[in-house]
């Protein structure tokens, strides 16, 4: 019996702190989008940039790599352009997925709100 009125209390507790909880969600979620992480395949020959809001800013593909796709054509060339990209893409992703998670396991904390098994995101 006292337990479920322990867990009254901490639920009466959690709402009058909702918005609080919620402007600082709101903010972590705005510096999520300037939170910047970077990969590179091909020993840089693509190289990408994303945000921790999961967002690709930016896809570099050097010169050299693309003038030889054009001048080449063959499919093996496109085939590891693409693989380039990809892998350099899924990286990008992994780190911004990385870096929001901790982003927000530390605002979690601020807020004494426990971590979920596997965090905030999943795997």
């Amino acid at each position: 019996m006292f337990d479920g009125l322990k867990n009254i209390a901490g639920m009466a507790s959690m709402m009058k702190d909702l918005p609080k909880m919620q402007a600082k969600f709101e903010q972590v979620k705005n510096e999520l989008a300037g939170i910047r992480v970077e990969a590179e395949t091909g020993g840089g020959a693509v190289q990408v940039v994303a945000t921790a809001d999961m967002k690709i800013q930016s896809v570099h593909i050097e010169p050299a790599l693309m003038s030889s796709l054009v001048d080449t054509s063959s499919p093996e060339d496109h085939r590891m352009a693409e693989e380039l990209v990809a892998g350099a893409v899924n990286t990008a992703m992994d780190r911004a997925r990385d870096a929001a998670q901790q982003h927000l396991a530390a605002a979690a904390s601020e807020l004494g709100l426990p971590m979920p098994p596997g965090g905030l995101l999943g795997s």
